[in-house]
C-alpha cells in the first residue's frame, strides 16, 4: 500500500453515515482526532464485520440479511483469546528445570507452543490453539467453548482462563525424567485479548446493492474451525478487486449490479462448500459421546495404517481437485472452455542466467495492472515460436495484452538449457528445489506437491486465459479458440 500512490490508509476511524445518488456513494466519518469529514467515491467496500455500521445499519434497512448458511445452524460462544509469548531465559528464570537438561529459551516456546494449528478434542470442552502472525513476533491463539449456564464474561476472566487453558501450558515431569510436572511461566504470557465471541455459520442474502458491497465478516460468518473466515476475506477481496477496476474505469456503460451480483454469486459456491466443511470438521472435532469418540479416534488410528489412505487423509479437500465455478448468469468465464476453473500456483525457475525459485502467480501477475493474463503451456522449448505467432493475432485492449503472456515449460524438457535463454522463459520447480530456496523461510517446506499440476489442470490446451484472481476465463487448444475467448472477453466489458 505505501508504493501505491493511488492509495491511502486512514487507521483509527469510525464511519456515521452513507448516502447515494446515480454516479457516487459518500460516506461520513470521524478520523481519529474526531473530527468529522466527508468521502466521495463510485464505489464503497465494506469489510467493517459483522456488526459493522454498513450491513446493520445502512442494508438491513435496504433488505440485506444475514442468514443462516444452508441447512449449516451452527452457533456457539466461545472465548477467544490472543496471547505475546515472551522467552523465559536462565537469566530470567533461573529455577526452571528444563535449563538443566539443556532445552534452549527457543526450545522451550516450541515445547509449548508448537508450529502446527491444533484441534484438542477434549470431550469436556473443545478448544483449538495454534500460532498466528510472523514468527518472530511470537503470537498465541486459544480458543474454548463456553457451556451452557457459564457467564460469558466471567469465562473470559484471568482465573476462568488459568483454569481451562494452563492444564495445556503444564507438561508431565515424566516426560522429560522429572518428578515434577513443568509449566510455562505465566510472567511470560501477555494477554493481548480475552473475550467472548459468538460464532455462527451466516450468509447474506445479498453481498452488493447499488453502489454498496460487502465483503468479509461483513458478509458472511465462520465457525472456528479451519480458519476459513479469513481465507474467505482474502479471496472477496482479491475477486472483488478487478472488478472494481473494471468498474471504474471501462469507458462503456457497464451495468455495474449485474457485475457484482455475478462476484457474490460465485463466492457463495465456494462459500458454502467452505461453511460446509468448516461445519463438518467442528462436529468431528466437538463430538462428546463415547460412540463418536470411538469411532474418530480408532477411525483415523486405522486410515492412517494402510500408506495410500493415510495420503487421501492428508491431502483432505485437494484430493478433490481445484475449485470448479458452476456457471450462471453475470459470471466472466466461458464454461465450455473450462472456465470457472481455479488455476493452480506452483514453483518455477526462470531459464534466463542468475535465476532463483519463484511462485507462479508472481511470475504471472506481479508488476501487471491489466485485470486477465494469457498463460502459455509449452511441452518444449521449441514450441514457444509457433505460441508466439499465435499471440501476435490478439489485438490488445484494457483488458488483456498479448506482450504479457507468460511461458512455461516442464522441467524435463529443459535440462541443459539452464541460463541459456535470452527471452522470458519458465520451468517448472521442484518441491525440494523450493524448500532449498530464499523463498522458503519462514514458510512450510511442501507436502504434496506436483510440479506439473498446471498443465493436469488444464489437460491438453496450450493457452489459459486467467482472471485477476486466478480463476480460469478460458483454457484454448490453439490460436483459433484464444482469439474466439478474447473476443468474447472484449464483449463482456
Amino acid at each position: 500500500m505505501k508504493k501505491a500512490a493511488e492509495c491511502e490508509l486512514r487507521c483509527s476511524c469510525e464511519l456515521t453515515s452513507i448516502s447515494e445518488d446515480k454516479d457516487w456513494v459518500y460516506a461520513t466519518y470521524k478520523d481519529v482526532s474526531g473530527t468529522e469529514r466527508k468521502i466521495r467515491a463510485k464505489f464503497l467496500a465494506a469489510a467493517d464485520g459483522k456488526t459493522g455500521y454498513t450491513r446493520k445499519m445502512y442494508l438491513e434497512p435496504k433488505g440485506v440479511e444475514l442468514n443462516w448458511a444452508e441447512q449449516t445452524k451452527y452457533q456457539e460462544t466461545w472465548v477467544a483469546l490472543n496471547w505475546h509469548l515472551h522467552l523465559p531465559t536462565p537469566k530470567t528464570h533461573p529455577t526452571f528445570p528444563l535449563w538443566d537438561l539443556g532445552y534452549t529459551p527457543e526450545q522451550v516456546y516450541d515445547l509449548f507452543f508448537p508450529n502446527d494449528f491444533r484441534f484438542l478434542c477434549n470431550p469436556v470442552r473443545p478448544a483449538v490453539c495454534g500460532r498466528f502472525g510472523r514468527p518472530e513476533d511470537r503470537l498465541w491463539r486459544f480458543e474454548f467453548v463456553i457451556m451452557p449456564g457459564e457467564e460469558e464474561m466471567e469465562m473470559a476472566g484471568q482465573e476462568k482462563v488459568r483454569e481451562v487453558v494452563y492444564p495445556y501450558l503444564t507438561h508431565p515431569g515424566s516426560r522429560y525424567g522429572l518428578k515434577e510436572d513443568v509449566e510455562f511461566p505465566e510472567d511470560c504470557i501477555e494477554v493481548l485479548r480475552s473475550r467472548p465471541f459468538r460464532f455462527s455459520a451466516r450468509s447474506c442474502n445479498k453481498w452488493a446493492l447499488d453502489r454498496v458491497i460487502l465483503c468479509g465478516d461483513a458478509a458472511h460468518v465462520f465457525p472456528p474451525f479451519g480458519g476459513q473466515g479469513i481465507t474467505s476475506g482474502f479471496r472477496d477481496a482479491i475477486s472483488l478487486a478487478w472488478r472494481l477496476s473494471i468498474a471504474c474505469s471501462s469507458n462503456r456503460q457497464l451495468d455495474y449490479e449485474h457485475l457484482f451480483k455475478g462476484w457474490y454469486l460465485e463466492r457463495k459456491q465456494q462459500l458454502d462448500k467452505s461453511l460446509a466443511s468448516t461445519v463438518h470438521n467442528g462436529d468431528l472435532v466437538n463430538g462428546s459421546s463415547f460412540m463418536h469418540l470411538f469411532i474418530r479416534n480408532w477411525g483415523l488410528w486405522f486410515l492412517q495404517l494402510i500408506p495410500s489412505w493415510k495420503h487421501w487423509l492428508e491431502r483432505g479437500p485437494r484430493g478433490e481437485g481445484p475449485t470448479q465455478y458452476i456457471h450462471s448468469p453475470g459470471m466472466p468465464f466461458i464454461p465450455e472452455y473450462n472456465g470457472g476453473l481455479y488455476f493452480p500456483q506452483t514453483y518455477c525457475i526462470s531459464l534466463q542466467k542468475n535465476a532463483e525459485v519463484q511462485f507462479t502467480d508472481d511470475v504471472i501477475f506481479a508488476e501487471k495492472k491489466i485485470p486477465f493474463q494469457i498463460v502459455v503451456l509449452l511441452n518444449h522449448p521449441n514450441e514457444r515460436d509457433s505460441a508466439v505467432q499465435d499471440l501476435a493475432n490478439i489485438k490488445a485492449s484494457p483488458l488483456l495484452s498479448p506482450e504479457e503472456a507468460t511461458f512455461f515449460v516442464p522441467r524435463t524438457s529443459c535440462v541443459d538449457q539452464a541460463g541459456t535463454c535470452e527471452y522470458p522463459l519458465f520451468r517448472s520447480a521442484t518441491g525440494d528445489e523450493f524448500a532449498r530456496s530464499a523463498l522458503c523461510e519462514s514458510r512450510p517446506q511442501p507436502r504434496g506437491y506436483h510440479e506439473m499440476l498446471m498443465w493436469q489442470s488444464v489437460g491438453e490446451r496450450r493457452y489459459a486465459v486467467l482472471r485477476f484472481d486466478r480463476f480460469v476465463f478460458a483454457t484454448c487448444k490453439d490460436g483459433v479458440e484464444l482469439a474466439k475467448a478474447v473476443a468474447h472477453l472484449d464483449q463482456l466489458f
